[in-house]
């Protein structure tokens, strides 16, 4: 049901600022204007509306029923905080519109910031690692074992910098180290901070979906770029480009630790002048050989 000063078409702030006498002349003034315009006898009339505007004005005369003036008045000045409250709402939300669309320009631009530096350098840590070897858990790898594995069986890998800063790579059960010049490392990101399982893409397996070892590059800008170091820190997701293809990300794995690396360790290193085959070393890993 209406208000009856909104019945006679009177603001709230009309009726907040007026005293009492004031407002009951206007409250008359407006009733006689409105019933000159819906008066029943009137071509332009409506019982209905006339009706509506003799209760309004029974509910508001000053001099008969007091009482029912002033809690009628108190309602309806009460809207006008609830105004205020909402235009201070819209007034926010627009604010958030405008600091969303500064955080996707401010995305994109640090998004092509970092695949400009790709294009042109070998990687985009900071400092450059060297003499530095890394120990991973797989992920990627996991995610594709139809059971889990533990110990030496499990899917560990390394990376290792040598003194001039070029990457090689050993599976845990492998003795020869790959350089590998088709990854580029992006940087990582603290694991509290994102669920690599939801972010990777995936496609129908036997009994459900199975992760890729990478995601969209639009997945990783939205998900992961807000977290991203290029320092590298132990507990923490590395990604990658590979092939220069820069529409995906890979996740090379979890950090588990650093170590420093020995210049001399780096031996029986295979040099690989064609991409680096990934599918067909992670399948070398499903197979077990008994211990």
């Amino acid at each position: 049901m209406r208000n009856p000063f909104e019945v006679l078409g009177l603001s709230p702030k009309i009726v907040k600022e007026l005293d009492e006498e004031s407002l009951f002349r206007l409250v008359k003034a407006c009733y006689r204007a409105l019933q000159q315009v819906y008066h029943p006898d009137l071509a332009s009339g409506s019982r209905e509306k006339a009706l509506e505007l003799n209760l309004a004005f029974e509910a508001l005369n000053l001099s008969k029923n007091p009482e029912s003036f002033r809690r009628h008045r108190q309602a309806y000045v009460r809207r006008l905080s609830r105004k205020t409250l909402r235009n201070r709402m819209e007034a926010l939300s627009l604010k958030l519109g405008r600091l969303f669309r500064e955080k996707v320009i401010l995305e994109e631009a640090f998004w092509g910031e970092l695949v400009s530096r790709a294009r042109e350098s070998e990687h985009l840590l900071s400092p450059l690692p060297r003499n530095l070897r890394l120990h991973l858990f797989d992920l990627a790898t996991k995610y594709h074992l139809p059971f889990p594995v533990f110990g030496r069986r499990a899917p560990f890998k390394e990376f290792l910098f040598d003194e001039e800063g070029y990457l090689y790579l050993k599976y845990a059960r492998g003795k020869t180290l790959r350089k590998v010049s088709r990854i580029k490392m992006i940087g990582c990101v603290p694991r509290e901070k994102i669920e690599p399982w939801m972010l990777l893409e995936k496609r129908p397996g036997n009994e459900s979906l199975v992760a890729e070892e990478y995601m969209k590059a639009e997945t990783f800008r939205r998900a992961c770029l807000p977290f991203l170091k290029t320092r590298l820190e132990p507990n923490s997701y590395l990604f990658s480009f590979r092939n220069e293809d820069f529409s995906r990300v890979y996740l090379e794995g979890l950090i588990l630790r650093l170590s420093p690396l020995c210049p001399k360790s780096i031996t029986n290193v295979k040099l690989s002048s064609q991409k680096l085959q990934i599918c067909e070393e992670k399948t070398s890993l499903l197979s077990f050989p008994e211990s």
